[in-house]
């Protein structure tokens, strides 16, 4: 093992599942034995494991004796809740910088533990939280509360990107973003927006991902989006608009996957002038 902090991600895991974990080329460490203090200073990244039939219930103080850990991913897999629920100042270190969480609760609620260099956090399942939680915060995927009060709590932070993992509201979720400044948005999920209409509010945007929008319809309104470099729309089939692609001066990216029928035909000769363009299962 070299002397630097290692870049591979290390799975943490109970002794007695190693061998139900069959995933080559990662290093395994066993949060039921002795460790080696210096040895788990040098790991940066980490996913904490468990089989269906194998409960993990508290965060392993192994980790915590992972001085310089950058980034952590918590389950899927028998992660129970309490892993999070019941963290204490202190069980994280301080030198995370990366937090994603699969427990696939239905409400998680985050404890009063501030994670002071946290600046991107995942978590895949409707999350309670208070901003002071996260100060460095820049990066966001969460399950919004049908209320939205978990998204406006996040945006008093200092965001550059947010991801709803559903978006439970029509076209006032642009004004409700409207004085953040948030240069990366994805809207992915949800049947209730029909219209990107007011998305001109954001005209900072320099990436924007669209997925599984089952009502999203007229996007013409991206035209207004002048920064916008990332086009990214997946499993949105009654889109309508997409000509409003040629009047983006400076994109650079695009993917339009499992469209359906949308007139590929009308952006041909902006597609040819991209760096990059992938257009699966769309027409």
């Amino acid at each position: 093992m070299s002397e630097g902090v290692m870049s591979k991600r290390t799975m943490v895991l109970h002794s007695a599942h190693q061998h139900q974990f069959d995933v080559p080329d990662r290093d395994l460490v066993f949060y039921d034995q002795p460790y080696d203090t210096e040895q788990l200073s040098r790991i940066a990244d980490v996913h904490l494991w468990s089989p269906l039939d194998g409960p993990i219930d508290r965060l392993p103080e192994i980790i915590t004796a992972m001085t310089r850990l950058k980034a952590l991913s918590i389950g899927p897999g028998r992660v129970l809740p309490t892993v999070v629920t019941q963290l204490r100042q202190g069980d994280l270190p301080d030198s995370l910088e990366k937090l994603s969480v699969h427990i696939g609760e239905r409400t998680l609620v985050w404890p009063d533990v501030v994670v002071p260099n946290l600046q991107t956090l995942y978590v895949g399942e409707p999350f309670r939280f208070k901003n002071e939680h996260f100060p460095k915060l820049r990066a966001l995927s969460v399950y919004p509360q049908r209320s939205l009060n978990n998204v406006r709590e996040a945006l008093e932070l200092s965001l550059e990107e947010l991801n709803l993992l559903n978006v439970p509201t029509d076209d006032e979720i642009f004004r409700l973003l409207e004085p953040v400044g948030l240069r990366r948005l994805g809207l992915i999920g949800g049947r209730t927006l029909k219209g990107l209409t007011g998305i001109r509010a954001l005209p900072q945007l320099e990436s924007l991902r669209l997925k599984n929008l089952t009502a999203l319809g007229d996007i013409s309104e991206l035209a207004t989006l002048h920064r916008l470099e990332v086009l990214n729309i997946q499993y949105c089939k009654k889109i309508t608009g997409i000509a409003a692609i040629n009047d983006l001066p400076a994109l650079r990216r695009l993917t339009l996957v499992g469209c359906g029928t949308v007139g590929l035909h009308t952006i041909e000769q902006k597609m040819s002038t991209l760096d990059w363009a992938n257009t699966g299962a769309t027409t």
